[in-house]
């Protein structure tokens, strides 16, 4: 991986990137929590994990807490997050391995045939469109072992408008409180400082985060993503937790065979 060569106090950066996640994402730790307990793989095992847009590692560090010895390859596009993980890594583990790939690219997926035990991610996905989260999907299930799983933590619409539109109101009401009960900085605060203190005018452009943007805030309706598991071949497909249009989905492959 090719770190961004900026001497920052990276830990501190990290405390403050999942400060503000915290506050935009409910239920945050605890979502991460049930993920890693409904994988229910060995908790001393040598398991193995991909984390997908894993941003600076934190459901990867929450993974090898609940996973002791578990290896963790964590993988983003984000050059400037991937850095602050990394950083991290050097002081507290040797378990996870940052990687900067684009996971809508058929290359990053090749070494990893029947490679998994448990495939995850938390608020990521929603930046695919419905074709390309379809083909992860495909690509997650050939990358998995027999009876591995997949968990995704992430938005989830309502098929219905004026319904979604209550999400919205709700959801960022609430944000609104945990940001003023907290200090934490917003997002385009967060970037903002960060910039001035690396003396970056414009980290999107380093970062690239338009070119990898292409879904939607609100996430795919919870039936797209059943239907999306089922047809590649993944079975006991369950919303296993959602609050307004937050959920957590999840999977199981139980035959090696890969449908059409």
């Amino acid at each position: 991986m090719e770190l961004v060569d900026f001497d920052l106090d990276w830990h501190s950066w990290f405390e403050r990137w999942e400060a503000m996640q915290n506050c935009y994402i409910p239920h945050r730790l605890s979502r991460f929590d049930l993920m890693l307990q409904l994988a229910s793989l060995p908790r001393n095992g040598d398991v193995e994990i991909l984390d997908l847009g894993c941003g600076p590692g934190s459901l990867a560090f929450r993974a090898v807490r609940y996973y002791p010895n578990a290896h963790i390859v964590a993988v983003d596009f984000d050059p400037i997050l991937l850095t602050m993980g990394q950083k991290k890594v050097e002081k507290t583990t040797h378990r996870i391995d940052f990687i900067q790939a684009d996971i809508r690219q058929a290359k990053f997926w090749q070494p990893y045939q029947d490679a998994f035990d448990l495939i995850m991610s938390a608020t990521a996905l929603h930046w695919l469109n419905t074709e390309n989260l379809a083909q992860t999907y495909k690509r997650s299930y050939k990358a998995l072992k027999l009876r591995g799983c997949l968990m995704n933590s992430d938005h989830v619409s309502s098929n219905d408008p004026e319904m979604q539109g209550r999400y919205r109101q709700i959801l960022q009401a609430n944000q609104q409180t945990a940001f003023r009960e907290s200090g934490a900085d917003d997002w385009d605060a967060f970037w903002d400082k960060l910039g001035f203190e690396v003396r970056q005018a414009d980290l999107a452009a380093l970062r690239n985060a338009d070119e990898y943007w292409e879904g939607s805030e609100d996430g795919q309706p919870k039936q797209r993503h059943f239907d999306a598991l089922r047809d590649c071949g993944f079975e006991q497909v369950e919303c296993h937790w959602q609050y307004l249009g937050e959920a957590i989905i999840g999977a199981q492959k139980r035959s090696e065979r890969v449908r059409a």
